[in-house]
């Protein structure tokens, strides 16, 4: 998935009005809502539908109100040519679970899905696909006291239930661990912790006893998003990243970064270290917004009317002629085809939006997909996370 802005979310805010008193280290508590309701949507969801692995697909999450009340963050797989949906998951929140914040901290990835400040802004799309395991059975949470303000790290299942994995905390030590992200695989999850006005990532094994492993040190982690990439899984601090297919490269605040397996974490020194790219290396400007492969990216070229380019990383290599007819439209991608030969995207006029499919070839002429059923009903709800 590449720079992809959010279509829409829900804005919406949880009244934290539990405590953490119930949820200790290793054990799960169910969400909020009568208790026959998670269990009816289990059963009658048909086993393909729960399927994220399926191949060709565009996945959406979106932040709404349950019937029952409280929050649910639902996944979805669609076609990206039909628009039918092909995968569906949900995640019901518990009233301790953090989706918007006042401040710098505490922070969660969570709040940009469920409470946005800008419609079309989802900058940190890998920061809120890192809430989730790669097949979406798992979703990072922070977890929040109403009264001590401790913040906890956790995640909710699909069942609703959630495990709180920092646990109770000893006299005199209130812990205040935010901006939780889940690896790839499920396995652990990565988060930034404040002591004693010291700042630090680390992570958080689901297996075992959950205590505090690969810890790091930062200066500074302000509005950064933790983000986690690869296998065996690297944590990173930063905004605005896209992760190359293979995983190798990373884009992130305008640099160009190379991954090594031996690496557990990536700071702002790092990130700031890195060198820039341009898309337009004459006038040193223009931005990468995402991969095509692993050595090609996708440009921009201005807000109104954009057009998009591509660009390859070999050396000397120039800006592709643009992609899209002339136009006076705000287009905003939302994703690449695995192969790298089409890319789906937003136009925006005025009021109107309208859903586009292109081949990434100079000159392309896109087909507009008409919406139908659920996803006509969700479009202006809908955070666009992946394109797999």
């Amino acid at each position: 998935m590449v720079g992809s802005p959010k279509v829409r979310a829900v804005v919406l805010s949880l009244a934290l009005t539990a405590g953490l008193t119930g949820c200790s280290s290793g054990h799960g508590t169910p969400g909020p809502g009568p208790g026959e309701g998670s269990q009816a949507r289990s059963s009658s969801t048909a086993k393909g539908r729960a399927d994220f692995s399926q191949r060709d697909m565009v996945v959406t999450a979106r932040c709404s109100t349950g019937d029952s009340g409280g929050t649910v963050v639902t996944v979805d797989g669609w076609n990206p040519q039909s628009l039918t949906k092909k995968a569906h998951a949900e995640f019901r929140l518990p009233d301790t679970v953090l989706t918007k914040v006042d401040g710098v901290r505490p922070g969660t990835a969570l709040e940009d899905l469920c409470a946005p400040t800008n419609l079309t802004d989802n900058d940190d799309i890998l920061a809120v696909r890192s809430l989730f395991d790669r097949d979406f059975t798992k979703l990072a949470v922070v977890i929040q006291d109403p009264e001590s303000k401790a913040t906890h790290v956790g995640y909710v299942d699909r069942s609703g239930k959630l495990t709180d994995l920092t646990g109770q905390e000893d006299f005199g030590t209130t812990p205040h661990e935010d901006n939780a992200a889940m690896a790839p695989d499920g396995s652990a999850v990565w988060f930034t912790k404040e002591v004693d006005d010291k700042n630090y990532v680390a992570r958080r094994a689901l297996a075992g006893d959950h205590k505090v492993a690969d810890q790091q040190s930062v200066e500074f982690v302000g509005e950064r998003h933790v983000f986690v990439v690869g296998t065996p899984d690297t944590a990173v601090l930063g905004n605005s990243a896209r992760l190359s297919p293979d995983g190798r490269r990373l884009l992130t605040e305008g640099g160009l970064l190379d991954l090594s397996d031996h690496r557990r974490f990536i700071g702002p020194d790092a990130i700031e270290q890195a060198p820039p790219l341009y898309c337009d290396k004459k006038t040193r400007s223009g931005g990468a917004i995402g991969w095509i492969d692993n050595d090609t990216v996708l440009c921009t070229s201005g807000f109104s009317g954009q057009r998009f380019s591509t660009l390859d990383l070999t050396p000397d290599a120039k800006l592709s002629a643009p992609i899209l007819p002339s136009n006076d439209h705000k287009n905003f991608v939302l994703g690449i085809s695995p192969d790298g030969q089409r890319f789906a995207f937003l136009s925006v006029k005025e009021t109107e939006r309208h859903y586009f499919v292109s081949d990434l070839k100079p000159g392309s002429t896109p087909k507009k997909i008409e919406p139908s059923g659920e996803f006509a009903n969700m479009l202006d709800a809908l955070f666009f996370l992946d394109w797999r």
